[in-house]
């Protein structure tokens, strides 16, 4: 199978069932291209994350983009992004008219209510599995922990922290 279509697919199964949008879909897109694929290592999804989350818009498209590049030039940045987006776009086309009967719908407030604890755990996994290389040192421990407590117990706009983090990151040395 080419590059290009091995990343339509795979990112193509990840479209499919990433429920909760972007951030839900990182575990994922990192079980994909690092354990099944091998398309890179723990430390280069982690930095590709970091810088995903530096720049503005959804996390999963621009994730898929920069790994789609990475693995197979513009054709396989433009069939990741392809893969992530389908599912999405087709279910949407598809099911527009009926949003309004199903909304009320008890089954599906019920489907609706099972799914979030899920999305959660799959959010609170990733942040696990990725601090195995992410939290290297006393400095990154104390950037990642000022920054968790500051999330908790300020309104602080999240935009900020990513700065922040990179100006301490270069700061620093890190």
């Amino acid at each position: 199978m080419s590059a290009v279509l091995a990343l339509f697919w795979s990112f193509l199964k990840i479209g499919c069932v990433g429920y909760g949008g972007g951030p839900s879909m990182v575990p994922l897109i990192k079980e994909e291209v690092v354990n099944i694929q091998q398309w890179m290592s723990v430390t280069d999804f982690v930095d590709i994350l970091a810088i995903g989350n530096a720049l503005p818009g959804p996390i999963a498209t621009k994730m898929s983009v920069v790994i789609g590049y990475d693995v197979g030039g513009a054709p396989g940045a433009l069939a990741a992004l392809a893969g992530t987006v389908l599912p999405s776009v087709i279910v949407l086309i598809l099911l527009l008219r009926f949003v309004a009967m199903i909304s009320g719908n008890p089954r599906v407030t019920s489907m609706l209510k099972g799914l979030r604890p899920v999305v959660v755990a799959l959010l609170a996994y990733a942040a696990y599995d990725m601090s195995f290389g992410s939290l290297t040192g006393v400095l990154t421990w104390i950037i990642g922990g000022v920054t968790l407590l500051l999330m908790i117990f300020t309104k602080i706009h999240p935009a900020l922290f990513v700065v922040a983090g990179a100006v301490a990151g270069a700061l620093l040395g890190l």
